[in-house]
């Protein structure tokens, strides 16, 4: 009798040829849209039916099945996969499930980040069959990576994409040693004040709605519990106005420091 993981491997074979029953999964946590960005692109190669679960606002626990092929993106927070970001991705499982693990950071370090998610997902019941970095415009220095991912990232990311849809026909697990360290860097607060502009805010409560933190009160969206922030900028970059920012000495000491440091280009890295 054949072994059972050779009948699952003829399972997935069959239906990643048919493209039947089979969706390609996209898990994404995208505070500033650069991981929504880099998914729906490692995706756009894909011709299976796709489904999406945006961890922003994605609370709930569910099992993905043998025959999906899941494509998980996660920003880097200071060379750690964001704390409410990895909660929420715990509570999605694997049966065996491909995956494809992506950490997108803003041309700064992945650090442990990496690590971290294929650890995860292992851990979750996915059979990791690839992995990578790729580069985005900072979310919070925009000085940093600007315009990224341009037109030599995606064809980068265009390229890998290429080569999982090659390894999803033998397979074959992710072999490849994966940068960073276990146990992990510890998570880091960053001390920059995200502040509102009463005179532009137009009390749209998008920023409310959006925050993963519950950090904004329900009845005052000019008010921030930065004790609760993670300074992730999803409240920034839904504001249709332009009201919320990062402001403070804090960041402004930090902003050309950084920009500085990290001005050097880094290309998107991949594991097979």
């Amino acid at each position: 009798m054949p072994p059972k993981k050779f009948n699952i491997f003829i399972i997935q074979f069959t239906y990643f040829l048919s493209g039947e029953s089979m969706s390609i999964v996209k898990i994404f946590f995208s505070p500033s849209g650069t991981c929504k960005k880099v998914v729906e692109q490692i995706c756009s190669n894909f011709k299976q039916d796709q489904k999406s679960y945006n961890l922003l606002i994605f609370k709930s626990s569910t099992t993905l099945s043998s025959e999906d092929i899941a494509v998980v993106v996660m920003p880097v927070f200071s060379g750690r996969i964001p704390k409410t970001a990895r909660e929420r991705l715990s509570q999605i499982k694997g049966d065996n499930t491909p995956a494809i693990a992506i950490v997108n950071y803003g041309n700064a370090q992945i650090s442990d980040s990496l690590r971290e998610l294929v650890d995860l997902l292992d851990e979750n019941n996915f059979n990791v069959i690839a992995a990578g970095s790729t580069v985005s415009h900072h979310s919070i220095f925009d000085g940093v990576a600007v315009g990224r991912p341009d037109s030599e990232d995606i064809a980068k990311i265009d390229e890998f994409s290429q080569k999982c849809i090659e390894k999803l026909e033998t397979g074959e697990s992710l072999s490849a040693e994966i940068p960073g360290n276990k146990p992990y860097s510890d998570y880091k607060q960053l001390p920059f004040v995200v502040s509102c502009d009463e005179s532009v805010c137009v009390f749209c409560y998008d920023c409310i709605n959006i925050c993963p933190e519950n950090a904004i009160p329900d009845v005052d969206p000019i008010d921030i519990d930065l004790d609760l922030c993670t300074r992730c900028t999803a409240c920034i970059n839904i504001c249709p106005e332009n009201a919320r920012m990062f402001s403070g000495e804090a960041f402004e000491t930090k902003k050309p420091l950084f920009e500085s440091a990290n001005s050097e280009r880094k290309e998107p890295e991949f594991y097979l």
